[in-house]
């Protein structure tokens, strides 16, 4: 029997099971293995299977914008200008966080170090610490900080209550037993100090349901109960500051914060399940109406998700994307070129974004207009 690992309760049978035996990580990378998830009645989290190989993994496979000291992920895009995922992660926190002169920080799970270096650009005065399971960071780490404000594997005891902040940027997700490292949070933290995190928001996301390297699907509520069962008090969760994730504050100090009722999130939790169990319907359908040359807009989780999906996958001539880190790259042997790039014979293009913004996306680019041009939708199905 399974048990929740956020409030130990008995999990029962998976509330969903992937009909494939290959499985997409975030990092859009193809790995065997069967996606797996339950929902826990009492907390409401969502749970995937742990890697068998999990230490392994983040120690040298899990190689997150690594290919340039100043690759990023695209957030969004405002008036023709790509708003940087890291930038947007900075402006938030220092929005939500009043930070006082000459603060500790340490950044808990930080890979390279990208959000706490661009934060140093607007306040240089925060005494940045790092922290991380995988020796491939060091070298960024090494331009970044001095030796004694960074670590590996395991914190130091003379860091123990020290810290006024402990920021974690999509790390927790990961983890599979987040209990123990969110208690080891709260223990360097100083009396005063303050939590800050992002996650993944599966329903504002919902490509993080499926993702075979994410044991943990966070919840407002499972969430919620995780922070409270580590001592944390003063608990906010804001599920509008980060498109498709939960940002949080939690304190060591202040009043105990109520949760939300978990009843109506395990409803949505079983709808999104239904929703992954008819994807693949709908991409075999929408290839079977569209058996021309085609293209996927989107390089990132969704795209690798659409190409894995096809029973046919000769017939996509390239993946299209914005971002100038991602064009000339390959991905699944096709090559990433820019939008303006779209080849002349290709008459089905696969938006391989997340359903939120795919149409709005698409709209500031007038492709909806285009005549010779049949947009699929991943959310959009497909009539025989």
């Amino acid at each position: 029997m399974k048990n929740c690992n956020i409030c130990e309760s008995p999990l029962g049978e998976p509330l969903f099971t992937s009909g494939s035996r290959t499985a997409l990580t975030s990092l859009c990378q193809l790995r065997e293995g069967q996606v797996r998830v339950w929902s826990c009645r009492n907390c409401s989290h969502m749970l995937g299977d742990e890697l068998p190989d999990t230490l392994g993994y983040y120690e040298t496979d899990y190689r997150i914008l690594l290919d340039h000291d100043d690759e990023d992920q695209i957030y969004e895009v405002r008036d023709d200008q790509i708003v940087y995922r890291t930038d947007h992660q900075v402006s938030t926190l220092l929005d939500k966080l009043d930070i006082r002169e000459g603060a500790l920080l340490l950044d808990y799970g930080c890979a390279k170090a990208s959000t706490p270096k661009r934060l140093l650009a607007h306040r240089g005065d925060i005494q940045v610490h790092l922290f991380d399971v995988s020796e491939m960071y060091v070298p960024y780490w090494d331009r970044l900080v001095r030796a004694d404000r960074r670590a590996l594997h395991q914190s130091p005891q003379h860091w123990l209550n020290r810290f006024d902040i402990v920021t974690s940027f999509f790390a927790l997700e990961h983890i599979p037993d987040p209990k123990k490292i969110v208690r080891n949070i709260a223990n360097l933290l100083a009396e005063d100090g303050v939590f800050y995190g992002v996650v993944p928001d599966t329903f504002g996301n919902v490509a993080d349901f499926i993702v075979i390297d994410h044991v943990n699907h966070f919840t407002t509520a499972s969430l919620h109960f995780l922070l409270t069962s580590a001592g944390f008090k003063d608990i906010s969760i804001d599920a509008g500051a980060h498109r498709g994730a939960l940002v949080f504050t939690a304190r060591k100090q202040g009043t105990p914060s109520a949760a939300d009722d978990p009843k109506e999130i395990n409803q949505r939790s079983a709808a999104l399940a239904n929703y992954w169990m008819a994807m693949g319907k709908r991409i075999r359908t929408s290839e079977h109406k569209n058996s021309s040359r085609t293209a996927i807009y989107g390089s990132g989780f969704y795209g690798a998700f659409i190409y894995s999906a096809l029973a046919n996958p000769e017939n996509v001539a390239c993946f299209l994307d914005r971002s100038p880190f991602q064009q000339d790259k390959k991905l699944f042997g096709k090559v990433i070129v820019a939008p303006d790039k779209l080849p002349e014979d290709v008459r089905a293009l696969y938006i391989g974004l997340n359903p939120a913004i795919a149409r709005e996306t698409m709209a500031e680019m007038d492709w909806p207009n285009n005549p010779r041009l049949h947009l699929i939708y991943l959310d959009e199905e497909e009539t025989e």
